[in-house]
């Protein structure tokens, strides 16, 4: 059997019609063409077909007069909306790393405008794209709304005839919670014959993920899309089915993605240009777990593309908080009780610029970045040397962007607080810096490095500890009231972007109020995200269940032991989450406690697991989603979790009992997906350590039963070629 290529990348043009390009990437095809001045999708096919394979009568690919809005990406300068008119400029190709970028440039022939048109493909079916506005005129212009990419998505001809009566073309699936500790509530919708949209971070709260998933159910297509910008944002769908026969049955289904805000979202001065958010957008022949692993994939290759400042991949952390006493002694007994327990870093978090008993003060003592002496009269040297000594890393806590009312700074500099519409401070987030303000920004930066160069930290973790601040603040610039979301999140890329660049060595860690900021372009600036600050079960199961979808499992931290998650669920029902993330360990006993020795054990036995077991393969792992869809905030019946190693060597299976036990079964049988029916595996169950040998097939086809008694419980199943 000839050996299938692992990768293959195409770009191909052509001047047939108006200028035409065909972006291939595995056996995804995504095809756009400027015609008539207007520049325009094509459409998508996961067989890996150029559309001009066919010319005779006409290349078959989508008819851009079914749609509304054909547009590939959707521009409004000043109110006007630069949809037409545009002419062809320069196209570039270049393959740097495996990838092809491409930028196709045009010219607007009313408004001196030009937009370069950024497209990556790197081997996945996702594709990344991000546009480049340069205003040419010798005044400013205001960028009103912007889309990065849109336009016809497909169309499914007869589409009534592939479905039973009553039954829906698409499902859209996306996270349906928006608020803070419901992170990853993953749902599926029908998607109705009209338009709909889904926003977060402006028109709602922020804790809603920026990611969705559309399934064709008559042809099988599945799309998957992020949109990496942490403001405020809208996806809008518009599916326009013919009910009664008047165009060949067909239904059309057009999109757009941007960020949204009020507008104008952003000025260009005379000659300024400015970068869009970036569009990752896919499609596959497949299921969820295709799209989701295709996705990964593309995260992996084109998203984490900084190496890791630890040397075995993700490590384990520990830490302490405000939520207990952080006096030197429990310091002290904090961080010896992490060595024991088999972490690699050890980090002090919120509160450690606070004075002795204190640390509930930490939301309002922000911006005065110096150790307290009385807290830490000798500073942090020792502590970090002590973390050291056994044979951990040191890292230190920072929320730069914001600052209390009871630091100094806060009286010393009312105008550098965000104002919002009212001219006032952003509604309940009075002490929200304007990244904007060049002179802020600096300050900031400033913060950062000395947080780092002079407490000598091995380990950076970054907090966003605000409110939904909805429309976000403004500021008056040559006669346009500009909204601040674009100049705060490019002041904030830059930031980073030079941090990381300083120091290496580094570990950064990203955490927002928990799953605030989890998005592809916050998170590009990290080794890993912290995706909530809820721990307690079930939900503690929904978020890790749904965040897993939306990013690699190695970048996601799950907490054991922490922010009351102890409170409900059994200890392995809270710990056997971590190994589907990066484990951090919280507080297990508190100072002049003794130890207990069974606790102990068990968390020592997962973290073993993870390291020794979980860890080496987690790097390209492929993750199933058995139960994707959870039923409530505080979900029911069964949750499902396999990880499973590219090779198909090994695997492990989660299986967590959920809450309402009286209207579920007992028991469940869970089929594999990520390993290899021709080979044998050795199980092992970890409830009670019993071990058997299965045939491949036996366990793809027919299963493993799993029986658990009561809500909150769970089994570990470990899976290893034989």
């Amino acid at each position: 059997m000839a050996k299938i290529p692992e990768r293959f990348i195409d770009v191909t043009t052509a001047n047939q019609s108006g200028f035409r390009i065909g972006f291939r990437s595995g056996l995804t095809v995504y095809e756009e063409a400027l015609v008539d001045g207007q520049y325009v999708s094509l459409g998508w096919n996961g067989a890996g077909y150029l559309s001009s394979v066919i010319t005779k009568p006409t290349i078959p690919c989508l008819d851009i007069t079914k749609f509304a809005e054909p547009h590939a990406f959707q521009l409004n300068v000043d109110g006007q909306s630069l949809s037409s008119h545009w002419i062809k400029g320069s196209f570039e190709k270049s393959e740097v790393h495996g990838k092809i970028h491409t930028v196709l440039e045009l010219h607007h022939a009313v408004r001196p405008i030009r937009v370069r048109i950024h497209t990556i493909v790197d081997g996945s079916p996702i594709l990344t794209r991000w546009l480049e506005i340069i205003n040419q005129n010798k005044i400013s212009a205001a960028l009103s709304s912007v889309s990065p990419w849109s336009g016809g998505m497909q169309s499914t001809k007869h589409w009534q005839s592939y479905l039973e009566s009553g039954s829906s073309l698409y499902s859209l699936g996306y996270m349906a919670d928006t608020h803070w500790g419901n992170e990853g509530r993953f749902q599926w919708i029908t998607l109705p014959n009209a338009t709909l949209s889904i926003s977060g971070r402006y028109l709602r709260d922020r804790f809603r993920h920026p990611m969705f998933v559309l399934q064709n159910h008559a042809t099988g297509e599945l799309f998957m899309g992020q949109l990496g910008w942490s403001g405020g944002y809208t996806f809008a769908f518009d599916l326009n089915c013919d009910l009664m026969g008047q165009d060949d049955l067909s239904a059309h289904l057009a999109f757009r993605s941007g960020p949204d805000g009020p507008e104008p979202l952003r000025v260009l001065g005379a000659g300024e240009t400015v970068q869009t958010p970036a569009m990752h957008l896919g499609m596959v022949l497949g299921g969820l777990d295709d799209g989701i692993q295709a996705m990964h994939d593309h995260i992996r290759r084109s998203v984490f593309t900084t190496p890791s400042a630890f040397k075995d991949g993700a490590p384990v952390e520990s830490g302490i908080g405000p939520e207990v006493d952080m006096d030197e002694a429990s310091v002290f007994h904090q961080l010896n009780m992490a060595a024991a327990l088999g972490a690699e870093v050890f980090f002090i978090d919120a509160g450690w610029y606070t004075p002795p008993r204190k640390e509930s003060e930490w939301h309002s003592r922000v911006g005065t970045w110096t150790v307290d002496t009385d807290r830490h009269p000798n500073g942090v040297g020792p502590i970090r040397e002590k973390a050291h000594e056994l044979g951990m890393l040191f890292g230190m806590w920072m929320e730069p962007e914001r600052i209390g009312t009871l630091s100094n700074i806060f009286s010393e500099h009312p105008d550098w607080m965000m104002k919002d519409y009212r001219g006032q401070n952003v509604r309940g987030n009075p002490g929200l810096l304007d990244l904007g303000n060049p002179t802020v920004a600096h300050w900031v930066e400033e913060q950062i490095t000395h947080v780092i160069v002079d407490y000598q930290v091995d380990f950076f973790r970054l907090d966003y500890n605000i409110g939904d601040i909805q429309a976000g603040g403004c500021t008056i610039r040559d006669e346009y009231i500009e909204n601040n979301y674009w100049r705060y999140y490019e002041q904030f890329d830059r930031i980073l972007t030079e941090m990381r660049g300083r120091f290496p060595h580094v570990i950064f860690e990203n955490c927002a109020s928990g799953g605030g900021r989890t998005d592809l372009a916050t998170v590009a600036h990290f080794n890993h995200t912290w995706v909530t600050d809820w721990q307690l079960a079930p939900r503690s199961f929904s978020i890790t269940n749904g965040m897993t979808m939306a990013l690699p499992p190695e970048y996601i931290d799950r907490l054991v032991a922490g922010q009351s998650g102890h409170v409900s669920g059994d200890l392995n029902f809270q710990l056997r989450q971590v190994l589907f993330g990066r484990p951090t360990l919280g507080q297990f006993n508190p100072l002049g406690s003794p130890m207990n020795s069974l606790q102990m054990a068990m968390v020592r036995h997962v973290v073993d697991l993870y390291k020794n077991f979980v860890r080496p393969f987690m790097p390209g792992s492929r993750i199933y989603h058995h139960t994707p869809e959870m039923t409530g905030a505080e979900p029911t019946g069964w949750g499902v979790l396999e990880l499973a190693s590219r090779d198909q060597s090994k695997a492990i299976v989660g299986v967590f009992r959920l809450s309402d036990t009286l209207r579920s079964p007992k028991e469940i049988t869970i089929r594999m997906r990520g390993l290899n029916s021709s080979h044998a595996y050795r199980v092992r169950w970890d409830n009670h350590g019993y071990n058997a040998e299965r045939p491949g097939y036996s366990l793809t086809e027919e299963g493993v039963c799993v029986c658990l008694e009561s809500a909150l419980t769970s089994e570990l199943l470990l899976f290893e070629r034989v």
